[in-house]
C-alpha cells in the first residue's frame, strides 16, 4: 500500500467527521493553529497527518484516535478478505442494540437486492 493511499483514507475520515460536527476548515485550523489550506492538505491526502496533530484534531472533535486508522487498509483498497471482518468488529461496537440490529437488517436488504440484480 502506497503512503498516499493511506493519507488520502485518513484525509478522507478527517472530512467525513469534521462535516458530521459541523466544523469548517477554518475552524479546525484555528483550533490546532495551522492555515485553512493545511486542513485542506490533509483531507486531500496531499500532506501526511502527524500523530501530534491528529491528537489535537481528536480532542477537539471529540472523536477516539483510532477512529482514523482502524481498517484503515480495507478503506485504501487492501482489506480483501479481511471486509467482513471489519465491518463485524465495527458493528459489534456500537451498543444500542436496535441500532445494530436495524443496520444487519439493512446489510441484509442491500445483499438480497444486489444479489437480485
Amino acid at each position: 500500500m502506497k503512503d498516499q493511499e493511506l493519507n488520502l483514507a485518513i484525509g478522507q475520515r478527517l472530512r467525513s467527521v469534521r462535516a458530521a460536527r459541523g466544523i469548517t476548515q477554518s475552524e479546525l485550523a484555528g483550533h490546532i493553529g495551522v492555515a485553512f489550506q493545511q486542513i485542506q492538505k490533509y483531507e486531500n491526502g496531499t500532506n501526511r497527518l502527524s500523530v501530534a496533530v491528529m491528537l489535537r484534531l481528536c480532542s477537539y472533535m471529540k472523536v477516539d484516535a483510532g477512529w482514523f486508522v482502524n481498517g484503515i487498509e480495507i478503506e485504501a483498497g487492501t482489506g480483501g478478505e479481511d471486509e467482513a471482518a471489519y465491518l463485524a468488529a465495527e458493528i459489534g461496537r456500537i451498543s444500542d442494540e436496535k441500532i445494530r440490529r436495524n443496520l444487519t437488517m439493512l446489510i441484509h436488504s442491500l445483499t438480497v437486492t444486489n444479489l437480485a440484480n
